[in-house]
């Protein structure tokens, strides 16, 4: 593989979420030589670590490569062509954007453990220099963890490359996962429990535990791989260090980040200085709201910035009961109100059969989209609020069904509307409402890595495939509790004939869709062919989706880069 030219700790702005923890450092100038010779220095090179993380996470490559398409998020209007029309090769940008992205951070990782495992750094405690080793090993590992799922066998880079490399092999798969293994066994056994406040951020021993059960239950190489992912997540579960907040209207509150939930995040800033390129996610699964109600909603900050690339699936809409499940009301918007403070409209009024004008109040609902499709009795009795039904009923409520001066004896009222590509209902657990004006790409909001409810659901599919049904209905009950509705509590349970690989996958959707793990889900049960070609799940890419899509191109940057192409073919099914 090609590597950069110097073992460049940082090129971006360090970030800081505590004062103490991140700093800035004019990282050009670094190398292991001259640098990792003090306590401060290494610090330093650990720090910038966690910077090279945002990369991996921030940005639109990380959601088409992790989450959508996938079978709970589908393409809208401006999702990147090559995923919108699953058309993937090796010229992908976003392909390339994930493989050169890890394999920086897999350098500068090296760089950081070569001295660490070298030097003689007089002023570094043993026990710092472990957990150093430990946070270094485990980014290292995250970074492999995305690379051999995405591609494969994959170069295995374990030295600091300061020079221009020209040759690569692949290493076989297996080898990767027990590399990963090794990595995040150090860092269970040597990173600390917490930190202090100061240092909120950082990753523990817990963060390395769950990472190792996901990989464990990803491998499964044996029973015994499965047991140890159980007996992982059912140790940090029962660890007391985390709890489940009280409700996802509060976990995705900006104002409660550094909560009781949470294992492990990436830190973002509002200070902009710091922030670098901030985090982009918040405009990926926004709906164009203010382009089609313009006169009465415009662009504003508390509904997020338009960009329209993502969209939920139906599929996922309908795994939500709505009546009992507090997630869907808690996760999704699906109602915009007036933000001009005067706001005018003339519509057909289907009472008096007449065009009649509409005096909008600020903060009056102006816009909604229905959990269930609506009658035209229900929408009628919302005028002249928009009601947004299903893109499918097009087909179903052809225009000439749509009342207006010139039509007025149609079935359907003049507030009926139509979902599409620009149009739907917007995950906001992404949202920003911290950014500092309207149109503000660069975000503060930290990413969520890895949360308690996640583990409970890996604890269950552990359980499952060990025949444990009864403990793992249990776990997922945890997770199904909390985001009850009040007084539904005993409606969300489950009893142990319900679990199944495709009722977990089901409720890792309702729980973490959104967050990063679609992908990796689907793969590791062995559903991803299965899901991606059902089209009730996604249409767009049923059909399309053949065998060889379970891993991506290699990048062509890479392939053109290298002296041994004979030695480094290209995945199968695509070209070079």
């Amino acid at each position: 593989m090609k590597k950069y030219h110097s073992i460049v700790l940082l090129f971006a702005v360090l970030f800081q979420s505590c004062e103490s923890f991140l700093e800035e450092t004019p990282y050009n100038k670094i190398t292991a030589g001259n640098f990792y010779t003090t306590s401060a220095g290494v610090e330093l090179g650990v720090n910038g670590l966690y910077s090279e993380l945002r990369e991996t996470y921030r940005q639109g490559y990380s959601v088409y490569m992790l989450e959508a398409p996938s079978d709970i998020y589908r393409n809208a209007q401006s999702m990147d062509i090559e995923f919108r029309t699953w058309t993937i090769d090796a010229s992908s940008g976003n392909v390339y954007s994930m493989w050169a992205n890890c394999y920086k951070t897999i350098n500068q990782a090296n760089s950081v453990i070569d001295a660490l495992e070298k030097n003689t750094i007089p002023d570094l405690a043993e026990a710092l220099r472990k957990q150093y080793l430990g946070e270094a090993r485990f980014i290292r590992a995250n970074m492999y963890y995305h690379l051999v799922q995405q591609y494969g066998d994959v170069p295995l880079e374990t030295e600091p490359t300061s020079t221009v490399k020209t040759e690569a092999f692949r290493t076989p798969a297996a080898d990767v996962w027990n590399f990963i293994i090794d990595d995040l066994k150090y860092g269970v056994e040597n990173l600390p429990e917490s930190y202090q406040s100061s240092e909120l951020g950082r990753v523990t021993k817990y963060a390395a535990m769950h990472h190792l059960a996901r990989v464990y239950l990803t491998v499964k190489r044996n029973d015994a791989d499965i047991q140890e992912a159980k007996t992982l997540a059912e140790s940090v579960i029962s660890s007391g260090k985390y709890q489940l907040v009280d409700s996802h209207k509060y976990l995705w509150n900006m104002d409660n980040q550094k909560n009781s939930e949470v294992i492990f995040s990436v830190l973002f800033t509002q200070n902009t200085e710091l922030n670098g390129a901030g985090n982009q996610l918040h405009v990926f699964y926004t709906a164009s709201y203010s382009d089609h109600y313009p006169s009465v909603i415009e662009r504003n900050i508390e509904d997020g910035r338009p960009w329209s690339r993502v969209r939920p699936s139906w599929f996922l809409q309908d795994l939500y009961d709505e009546e009992i499940d507090q997630r869907w009301e808690d996760c999704f918007r699906t109602k915009w109100y007036v933000t001009r403070t005067t706001a005018k409209d003339v519509m057909f009024n289907p009472v008096t059969k007449k065009n009649e004008e509409i005096n909008w109040t600020k903060g009056q609902l102006a816009m909604m989209i229905p959990k269930r499709l609506w009658t035209k009795e229900q929408v009628a009795a919302v005028w002249p609020v928009w009601v947004w039904l299903p893109d499918s009923m097009r087909t179903k409520i052809p225009e000439s069904a749509v009342q207006s001066a010139s039509n007025p004896n149609a079935e359907w009222p003049s507030n009926t509307k139509f979902q599409n590509g620009t149009m739907y209902a917007t995950l906001i657990k992404n949202q920003d409402p911290k950014r500092p004006s309207v149109n503000e790409m660069n975000g503060s909001r930290d990413i969520f890595i890895f949360r308690l409810a996640d583990t409970y659901l890996l604890a269950a599919e552990a359980c499952h495939l060990l025949q444990e049904n009864a403990k793992a209905a249990s776990y997922v009950n945890v997770v199904r509790t909390r985001a009850a509705k009040p007084g539904a509590e005993e409606q969300m349970k489950i009893s142990a004939a319900d679990i199944n690989i495709d009722f977990i996958l089901n409720e890792r959707g309702r729980e973490l869709g959104g967050e990063g793990h679609r992908w990796y889900d689907l793969q590791r049960t062995g559903k991803l062919f299965e899901r991606m070609n059902n089209p009730a799940m996604n249409p767009t890419v049923a059909g399309l989706f053949k065998d060889y899509h379970v891993l991506r191109p290699i990048p062509r940057n890479q392939l053109t880069r290298i002296t041994n192409p004979q030695d480094f073919p290209q995945n199968p099914g695509y070209g070079n």
